[in-house]
């Protein structure tokens, strides 16, 4: 008698999480998953898979929303300056499964910096061969003016 009513329970959970939006129960499966599991609270790197893991583990809220949150969490700008750091994975017991890869640090690297260095300014020499001389064309002094 008492699984069934651990089913019932389960199913009731579940459909009251599921009446909520779309944003609130991910907002939601986040909450859970940062008090629940330090390797999210100290933004440490995951291991490969975890989503898996993580789907097994919450049954109550839907897989595509757990996947979100999972890659809210790992755009986070103090989880990408972890995995620019290297080092090891770790899965949801904190427990060492991998290492962040060389290829992956790069990238990581590459995310970390500020925009500014992501994209190099075009040469002042390249932007006056593209652009056409300046012209002297009056400039109206105010929209009155030049709407008259």
């Amino acid at each position: 008698m008492k699984s069934s009513s651990e089913t019932a329970l389960g199913a009731a959970l579940k459909t009251a999480v599921q009446s909520l939006s779309k944003k609130s129960q991910t907002e939601m499966i986040a909450a859970h998953v940062y008090a629940k599991y330090d390797v999210f609270k100290q933004f440490r790197p995951l291991a490969l898979g975890i989503h898996e893991a993580l789907i097994a583990t919450l049954p109550q809220f839907d897989p595509q929303l757990i996947s979100r949150m999972l890659a809210n969490h790992c755009r986070r700008q103090r989880y990408v300056k972890s995995l620019a750091r290297g080092g090891k994975r770790f899965d949801l017991a904190l427990k060492a499964v991998g290492v962040v890869s060389p290829e992956e640090k790069a990238a990581a690297e590459r995310m970390c910096l500020p925009k500014t260095e992501k994209v190099a300014a075009p040469a002042a020499d390249a932007v006056e061969a593209v652009l056409p001389p300046a012209t002297d064309i009056p400039v109206a002094a105010d929209s009155a003016a030049a709407a008259e």
